[in-house]
């Protein structure tokens, strides 16, 4: 009698199949967390890029009309304003208005920022080390990495009229949260 001994038995085959996942699922694992790392630096890449804008695109607007807004805030207690896409109807201008919308309604590589993910906070160039204080205090309207980049500023006692400091706060993703910040300076020319 002869016996056909060509094939696997079944034995074999669950080795090979133990064996080939115990490669393959470390494998996997890693390439689904590139793909995950890789997405989260493609968002933080395009948050970037949309801060970036978000400077050259208000150093177009009047100067005068946000320098009276953040004078407005001054003595309302405020002491900042902000703008995000709904604020923008506050501006004067009509040609100002359609700017700052422009600039909130902008998508980069697929990344769509709502109002609570995108936002800009205009004040004074120079602060006191009160208004730091009240400013820094402020937990419910600004983002702690916003607080934490105001409470960095030295404290001035000069008066700067034709300076406001700008920062641009986007949290480009959730889990974990991961923001932006791109601080700089408007300046009347």
């Amino acid at each position: 009698m002869l016996r056909n001994n060509k094939g696997f038995s079944l034995v074999e085959l669950l080795a090979i199949i133990f064996i080939s996942s115990v490669i393959i699922w470390p494998l996997t694992v890693t390439l689904v967390n590139n793909i995950e790392i890789n997405d989260r630096l493609h968002y933080r890449r395009s948050a970037t890029s949309i801060a970036d804008g978000t400077m050259y695109g208000l150093d177009k607007l009047d100067f005068t009309d946000l320098d009276a807004k953040v004078d407005a805030a001054n003595t309302g207690g405020t002491y900042f304003i902000e703008l995000n896409s709904t604020t923008c109807s506050t501006l004067d201008t009509e040609a100002d208005r359609t700017l700052c919308t422009t600039i909130f309604n902008l998508i980069w590589s697929n990344l769509i920022l709502t109002d609570g993910e995108y936002r800009v906070f205009i004040y004074d160039y120079n602060l006191s080390s009160e208004t730091i204080a009240i400013l820094y205090g402020n937990e419910a309207d600004i983002p702690i990495e916003v607080r934490n980049e105001i409470n960095a500023i030295p404290p001035s006692t000069e008066a700067n009229p034709s300076l406001l400091r700008v920062t641009v706060w986007i949290e480009y993703y959730q889990d974990p949260v991961s923001v932006v910040i791109l601080s700089g300076v408007l300046f009347d020319e």
